[in-house]
């Protein structure tokens, strides 16, 4: 999915496989199979377009929707390291966006996003918004748009970003199309760019290493898949809604920077692998039920304020649990990804501190409508109801440690995995030693019989390859039998072997 300068592609760690999983499926076109194993080949699933829930706006100071701003107005230009700005170059927080234009979670975050962001932060000269190409391997127009926008934003910043809205304003009509480097030159010309500069970048070895300068810089800075946002030291990793941007860009206009980043794990070690040292514990910190030994994982990535994940664990969960994690051959981890209620997930790791972590998680989504996110009284309530020490419940939910650890989470899931939405599950098959072997992603809820049909196909043991035989030489092949049958064919070999192997054949 992504590539070197030279072209080829970096070798990646198992780690690094399993993540681009659902950075894949997030990329994907609405129709388009969810990637298996890091590629976007089928699995056979259908991804619909991914629907992150609402974040709750920043308390306080937040600033008021600003009327709309025509684009045509900001000013625009190229940085000292080439790349493309719109917005005051001086403003104190830098939006640094990685994108490509076929990727439809890009469009709609341009679509939809942008312009709030646009309205609110880059008209008022509180943000400047910087753009720079990632172009993934398996959208084929993707890189000849990059060069397009690129070579047309030699000749003036300007022609950049009017190419840049009108690619993704028209994607549907021609995203995967056969013509498209034609259709892209068409319309830089049609904006105003001059035909014969176009065409001398356009064939430039040195346009081509730009964008890829910025594919490997991308890499290089955690960015797994399209689109990925850094907002001074805040780092976005989807298509998320306005409300996210606006935490994290007032959070960088307070001069916030992100939690520190956790302790690395011990060498050798995969985080969802199961931590000796802490019964039913990964290595990260996320609980699971089951075998720790099982062959199969499943990590669902979850909001407790989610109604998709209360379905789940409603509808889905309960026989997962009875058909296959009671019977040792699937380990459940819930990672917590709580984009919406991130005070319901510290109540959680509380209750689990006493040992009742899934309990907790329980009342939380059968009772989703009748708790508010940030109601520490009615988390206090369920403690209560699962006569948890209570005093000790409270301490827990004043202590700042347990907050930076769900944000951690947050940023994990966001960061490193990349997570689009919750709930999204990764289905992993393991090794004898807890490693992944395989791996399948699923942004979204899945039902029942998908769950089951990925479990048994990576349960299937793999086809064996037959083992060549070992060449003879010409000794040896001389050395055989050889004589005529009883039709006269000439044979080499026993007469008498159970298979016979005619060949018809002919000198030239």
């Amino acid at each position: 999915m992504i590539r070197s300068q030279s072209g080829a592609r970096p070798a990646l760690p198992i780690l690094a496989l399993l993540i681009l999983v659902l950075v894949a499926a997030a990329c994907a076109p609405a129709t388009a199979p969810i990637g298996q194993a890091g590629t976007p080949e089928s699995t056979g699933q259908t991804v619909a377009p991914a629907t992150v829930p609402a974040v709750a706006a920043p308390a306080g100071g937040a600033p008021a929707a600003a009327p709309a701003v025509d684009p045509a107005d900001l000013p625009v230009g190229v940085d000292a390291e080439g790349n493309f700005y719109r917005g005051d170059p001086d403003a104190p927080v830098k939006l640094v966006e990685f994108s490509e234009f076929e990727c439809p979670y890009c469009a709609r975050h341009v679509m939809e996003t942008e312009p709030q962001v646009r309205d609110t932060y880059i008209a008022t000269g509180q943000v400047v918004h910087t753009f720079r190409h990632f172009p993934l391997d398996f959208h084929a127009n993707a890189m000849p748009a990059a060069m397009a926008t690129y070579c047309a934003g030699q000749q003036d910043p300007k022609l950049f970003w009017e190419l840049h809205d009108w690619l993704f304003e028209n994607q549907a009509a021609w995203t995967g199309a056969t013509d498209g480097a034609a259709q892209f030159r068409t319309q830089a010309v049609a904006l105003g760019a001059v035909e014969a500069e176009y065409d001398l970048c356009v064939a430039d070895p040195a346009s081509l290493a730009r964008i890829e300068q910025d594919l490997q810089e991308g890499m290089t800075r955690g960015v797994q898949g399209t689109p990925a946002f850094f907002i001074n030291e805040w780092f976005i990793s989807g298509a998320y809604p306005f409300s996210e941007f606006q935490d994290k860009i007032e959070k960088a206009k307070a001069g916030q920077v992100p939690p520190p980043t956790p302790t690395p794990l011990p060498q050798g070690v995969e985080f969802f692998q199961p931590d000796p040292g802490r019964a039913g514990r990964t290595y990260d910190g996320s609980y699971y039920v089951g075998d720790p030994d099982a062959p199969i994982v499943i990590l669902a990535f979850e909001d407790f304020k989610s109604p998709e994940t209360a379905e789940h664990v409603k509808s889905v969960e309960a026989k997962l649990k009875t058909d296959y994690i009671d019977k040792g051959e699937v380990r459940y981890v819930v990672q917590l990804f709580p984009v919406v209620a991130p005070r319901a997930a510290v109540a959680a790791l509380c209750a689990g501190q006493q040992a009742n972590f899934f309990e907790f998680r329980t009342l939380l989504l059968t009772n989703l409508d009748q708790w508010t996110e940030g109601d520490d009284a009615a988390m206090q309530g369920y403690a209560a109801d699962l006569k948890l020490d209570e005093a000790a419940f409270a301490s827990c939910l004043a202590d700042e440690t347990v907050q930076t650890q769900v944000e951690q989470a947050l940023a994990f899931g966001s960061s490193n995995i990349g997570v689009p939405q919750a709930p999204s599950y990764l289905i992993i098959k393991v090794d004898e030693t807890g490693k992944s072997q395989d791996v399948r992603g699923f942004p979204g809820a899945l039902p029942l019989e998908q769950f089951e049909q990925n479990i048994l196909e990576l349960q299937a043991p793999p086809t064996p390859t037959p083992t060549p035989a070992p060449s003879i030489s010409k000794a040896e092949l001389a050395s055989l039998p050889m004589g005529r049958d009883a039709e006269g064919n000439f044979y080499r070999g026993d007469p008498n072997a159970l298979v016979k192997l005619e060949d018809y054949s002919d000198f030239q």
